[in-house]
């Protein structure tokens, strides 16, 4: 397993590049940075589980929070909770010797920020020799004086190819016993937008979904906890429908992804754009495809369902447990069953699984306990699992992929829901209509041999 380090001798900024290069090079989805009674810890979350990365002196915490803080536009005096938001790139080359990485990182506070204060930001950040990493010559050679070491071999994971990366961060400052705790989200862009083919849907499920969204009309939902990568789904369908031909309006809180030829909506509460203001006048742009980044009142959900029934298509996300879960969901945001029978064409229920490792796999036998709660046999199929390696960082796991369940509404659904169908009366209709569930569709996954039995287990 991997064991944490201890950075000595090191600033504010170095560190805290060191900590975002070496997030990116894992494959890292969130960074946790927190003060504890006796030491600073620096935990990164790789697929789906945080792993400790470093130990720093207590003393080190505020110096980085406040470095942190300040390149978010975040007040540096307030112990309150706060929120914000950076931008970096970094380059990654394929290690030679003791040759170490380029790391370019560009901060941006706002999201329309001119380039004068970007190159600022750039220069107080992260410029060690006094210039911006955006001038040439001397720049450069600045830029190299602070060019840091790669980690250690304990430590190193399967890591990125090599090549340009530029993420966009979300930073949650939270003020704790010990200091205030800092969780960035990294979101990388080509994480973001992945073929609808490549999420890992079974060919009869891949086929459902593009049936559904290639109507003219109709409202999809993607349901799940959170971190099940239903936005990333979204953003797939929206791939899948984006021409020349269709206007696309989304309204999103927050844009995790910049496409550039579609309209794109970020919400603010706080200036009194909310879903449901927005959802009250988006009408009036013409859209032929609308996606709202989630589901989360009665007002909403009505606005979007009565959208897709007069001819539009429509998208969106809400968090509940199973595709009958979701109609029990919006029943009880008191919208009309008449409503929801007829406005929705399908749910995508998901959830995100490890992949065994390929480096380390090895046949096992799992606990038939587990086996048997996912509908196989023990003697029927030889298991599999990662033995844990230097490629995996001894996790036996490398990379995720998606679980989906894809339930589409007919006839016979719809009329149960308008005749207020108790949610177990349409669950027997949904298993006896021979749709697969969450649970074997997760089944197939172990059966491939792409994760585990306890993972699936767990998960699902």
């Amino acid at each position: 397993m991997i064991q944490p380090q201890t950075q000595k001798n090191t600033t504010p900024e170095k560190f805290l590049n060191r900590i975002l290069e070496e997030a990116v090079q894992s494959r890292a989805s969130d960074v946790h940075i927190e003060s504890l009674a006796e030491s600073l810890r620096v935990r990164f979350r790789v697929d789906g589980a945080l792993q400790e990365r470093y130990r720093q002196p207590l003393a080190e915490a505020e110096q980085l929070v406040t470095r942190i803080k300040a390149i978010s536009d975040l007040d540096i005096a307030s112990h309150l909770p706060q929120d914000g938001r950076f931008e970096f790139s970094v380059h990654l080359t394929e290690p030679a010797g003791d040759a170490a990485n380029k790391f370019t990182a560009e901060a941006s506070s706002g999201m329309s920020n001119p380039p004068s204060q970007l190159a600022h930001a750039l220069t107080s950040l992260f410029g060690g020799s006094g210039q911006s990493s955006l001038e040439h010559g001397a720049g450069e050679q600045g830029l190299e004086k602070d060019v840091l070491p790669q980690p250690t071999t304990e430590t190193k994971l399967h890591t990125r190819p090599a090549g340009m990366y530029v993420l966009n961060v979300r930073v949650s400052v939270f003020p704790t016993v010990y200091g205030d705790a800092v969780v960035l989200r990294l979101l990388n862009r080509s994480d973001m937008l992945i073929p609808l083919a490549k999420l890992g849907m079974a060919e009869e499920d891949l086929a459902s979904v593009r049936d559904i969204i290639f109507h003219n009309y109709g409202m999809v939902l993607s349901t799940g906890p959170s971190g099940a990568g239903k936005s990333t789904t979204l953003y797939a369908i929206l791939q899948e429908l984006k021409n020349k031909e269709k206007n696309i309006v989304t309204l999103e809180d927050p844009v995790e992804f910049y496409f550039g030829d579609i309209r794109q909506t970020q919400i603010r509460p706080e200036q009194g754009l909310s879903y449901a203001v927005g959802m009250r006048s988006i009408l009036r742009q013409d859209p032929d495809v609308l996606m709202i980044g989630e589901i989360r009142d009665h007002e909403t959900a009505e606005y979007a369902m009565r959208a897709s029934l007069v001819g539009r298509i429509v998208g969106s996300t809400i968090h509940s447990n199973s595709t009958i879960g979701t109609i029990a969901r919006l029943i009880d945001m008191d919208v009309e069953r008449s409503l929801v029978a007829y406005a929705l064409s399908g749910i995508i229920s998901q959830r995100l699984v490890r992949r065994i490792c390929a480096a380390c796999a090895t046949a096992y036998t799992p606990d038939p306990l587990l086996v048997e709660r996912l509908g196989l046999t023990s003697g029927t199929f030889q298991f599999r699992k990662g033995a844990g390696c230097q490629t995996c960082g001894g996790t036996g796991y490398s990379g995720r992929t998606g679980v989906y369940a894809v339930l589409r509404m007919d006839d016979n659904l719809r009329s149960l829901i308008v005749e207020h169908a108790s949610m177990r009366t349409l669950q027997e209709y949904v298993q006896q209509s021979g749709a697969p569930s969450l649970l074997q569709r997760a089944a197939e996954k172990v059966a491939s041999g792409e994760t585990t039995v306890e993972e699936a287990v767990f998960v699902v």
